[in-house]
């Protein structure tokens, strides 16, 4: 929490307006079920204002929600291009980023660079995702699912189950760009 006019390390204010504004509810309908003047809330969600315990308390209380839950970390992350991690999930030819990270293990996003001849081994493997999301986004690719082979050209997506064994390969001759998406992140 804020003091006096120290910056705060993790203003709550703003986010207790945000989950106002989500659930409905005007200042008055909070001043009103919490007990508060309605110009001490709209400061205390600018941090313009210091709260005490039991005044965040009955804001929370009037917006149903816990207090615990305007201290968890945010559900946003950035990751710019130039700064995703790199990783390396096996293949020939192929590097790895990691797009999503911060995610609570939901889905993991990679962007894959495969170049000219790059695959994911001769052998199909298994992946250890439910669902596995491809998109291609340069190049092409031939992508085996089982018995099965896709050629993929710019734009085209692919969704199968993760525990299928497949593998692909870089037909192209050029660099192939793809974007894949796994649930939940292996």
């Amino acid at each position: 929490m804020a003091h006096g006019n120290a910056p705060s390390s993790f203003p709550i204010g703003p986010r207790l307006r945000a989950t106002r504004l989500a659930k409905g509810f005007t200042l008055e309908q909070v001043a009103k079920r919490s007990g508060l003047d309605k110009s001490f809330i709209s400061r205390f969600e600018r941090d313009a204002a210091t709260a005490s315990v039991a005044s965040l308390l009955r804001v929370c209380a009037a917006l149903g929600i816990q207090p615990g839950s305007l201290f968890e970390p945010p559900k946003i992350s950035l990751v710019r291009s130039e700064e995703a991690p790199c990783a390396n999930f096996g293949g020939q030819g192929v590097r790895d980023f990691i797009l999503s990270r911060g995610l609570q293990g939901e889905i993991m996003v990679l962007r894959t660079e495969i170049e000219p001849g790059g695959h994911g081994g001769k052998e199909l493997y298994i992946f250890p995702a439910d669902t596995d999301f491809v998109t291609l986004l340069e190049g092409s690719l031939e992508f085996t699912v089982g018995e099965t082979r896709y050629i993929l050209q710019p734009g085209d997506s692919l969704t199968f189950c993760g525990q299928e064994p497949h593998t692909w390969r870089n037909l192209g001759q050029g660099r192939a760009v793809v974007l894949w998406v796994l649930s939940p992140a292996p």
